[in-house]
This record gives structure tokens, C-alpha cells and sequence, in this order.
């Protein structure tokens, strides 16, 4: 590998476009068969069949996680008693800066076929799978997120639960529902994994932004937004400081339609 290589390797593990680490659909063909993948979890979800409404889910994020450029997925893995519906394994060599120092090289992935919310067993099940892979995140995919307490409670029930492991074991749950499943067509799935990912650990983290809403549903990259909008109504931020602002929360953290 000559200096110019070199200098290229660097720049992609660093800087990689997140298109070059998980591949946007941009062909007719791939827009028309993640479709029918979506359309099959639909329809499943109306049978009673268990394998029915399974075997489309994990289908539809084989191709989901397929599209990863420098990872190995393994769907229906079979641990002791268990099955893992994927295990994502990435290249060392090739991986992105994000991956290597935040989450690791292997994501477990698993598929909830039923309309509920993910409860707080299913996080602790997801939680055990990652003991025993060595694993750092866990990926649901499902039809709705996580369970909450009243009033939207966000440290009770599977919400609480998915905190409570980034606190104590350095563990990380994150969820993607069917419907930001379908968001897919125009957005990047790495993208919104690791808006995701610091969401989730900045928010446990933050003791001061709570009261920033009125709304205790209000999400945390909201709440922040209306810190800065306040910031700038009382002349803190200029216009131009609070546009940038909004720019780079919103590409850190995403901000939900």
C-alpha cells in the first residue's frame, strides 16, 4: 500500500459517507422488493401464524442488514437454547471510526412480530444475547418501541430498562419500527442507528435539559431544539448561531416528523 492508499484508508474509516457504509436503494428493482418485503409484514401481521409474521420480519431486515458494505450478517443463529434472529459481524480492517470506538464490531439483531410494545423481558432476553456474544448493541426491530410508564416515564418498563443497561453494563438497545423501517426508501439506516445510538446516551446522561419542554413526552432532541430557540429569543444566539445550531443537532440526533 503506497502513501496515497494509505491516506485514502484513513480518510474512509474517519470520514466515510454513510451512503459508503450502508448502501442507499437507488434502483427500481431494490425500491420494488424492499416493497414487497414491507407489504409482507403488513399482511402477516393479520395472520395467526407465528412463523408466518417471523419469517417476514426477519426477512424483511436480512435485507435491511444486508446492505452494510463491510459486514458478514448471520440470521437464525442458534445459541444454547436460544436463537438470535441476526448476528451482524463487521470487518475490522474496513469499519468506520463510529463502529470501532462506540459500539463495537458485532450487532445482535431481533425481530418482534407482534403489535405490542417491546417489553422490559424482551430487553432483558436482548440483554443476555449480548452477554454471552461479547456483543455492545442490540437492534430491535418491531411494530411499535419500547414500553413506557405513565406519563410517558422514560426509567420504567422496557425504556427504563434499555437506560438502565447503557448505566450499569456499558450495554446499548436501540429499536426501529416498522414504519421508520419504511423511511428507508429516502434515509439511511446507519445514519439513523447512530442518531439513535447518542440519543440514547446523551440523553442518560444530560441532568439539566428536563424542564427545556412542558411536554414530559417530548423527545430529547426536541428538547433540546427549544433550548435553542429560547437562546435565541433572549438574544443569546444570534439567528445565524442558532440555525447552525439546529443544523448540527439535527444531524446528530435526528428530529422525528
Amino acid at each position: 500500500m503506497n502513501f496515497e492508499d494509505t491516506i485514502s484508508y484513513n480518510r474512509y474509516i474517519n470520514e466515510a459517507p454513510d451512503n459508503q457504509v450502508w448502501r442507499p436503494m437507488h434502483s427500481s428493482a431494490e425500491l420494488s422488493e424492499f416493497q414487497q418485503l414491507i407489504d409482507a409484514v403488513e399482511i402477516s401481521f393479520e395472520s395467526n401464524s407465528k412463523k408466518e409474521k417471523g419469517d417476514a420480519l426477519e426477512s424483511l431486515m436480512t435485507f435491511v442488514y444486508d446492505r452494510f458494505e463491510s459486514a458478514v450478517v448471520r440470521p437464525n443463529v442458534i445459541q444454547g437454547d436460544n436463537q438470535i434472529d441476526h448476528l451482524i459481524e463487521f470487518v475490522d480492517a474496513t469499519t468506520p471510526a463510529f463502529i470501532h470506538n462506540y459500539i463495537g464490531l458485532r450487532i445482535i439483531g431481533e425481530s418482534k412480530n407482534h403489535k405490542k410494545s417491546i417489553d422490559v423481558r424482551e430487553v432483558a432476553d436482548l440483554a443476555e444475547l449480548l452477554r454471552s456474544k461479547r456483543a455492545k448493541l442490540g437492534v430491535f426491530s418491531s411494530a411499535k418501541s419500547f414500553s413506557k410508564g405513565k406519563q410517558n416515564n422514560y426509567w420504567q418498563f422496557a425504556e427504563g430498562k434499555r437506560r438502565k443497561l447503557a448505566l450499569a453494563r456499558n450495554e446499548f438497545v436501540i429499536g426501529f419500527t416498522l414504519d421508520e423501517i419504511k423511511t428507508l426508501t429516502t434515509k439511511n439506516f446507519y445514519t439513523l442507528l447512530r442518531q439513535k445510538y447518542f440519543n440514547l446516551i446523551d440523553e442518560i446522561n444530560d441532568d439539566y435539559t428536563d424542564y427545556l419542554d412542558d411536554s414530559i413526552s417530548s423527545s430529547y432532541p426536541r428538547r433540546l431544539l427549544s433550548g435553542i430557540e429560547q437562546l435565541r429569543k433572549n438574544g443569546i444566539l444570534t439567528e445565524d448561531q442558532s440555525q447552525d445550531a439546529q443544523r448540527r443537532l439535527t444531524e446528530k440526533y435526528g428530529i422525528e416528523e
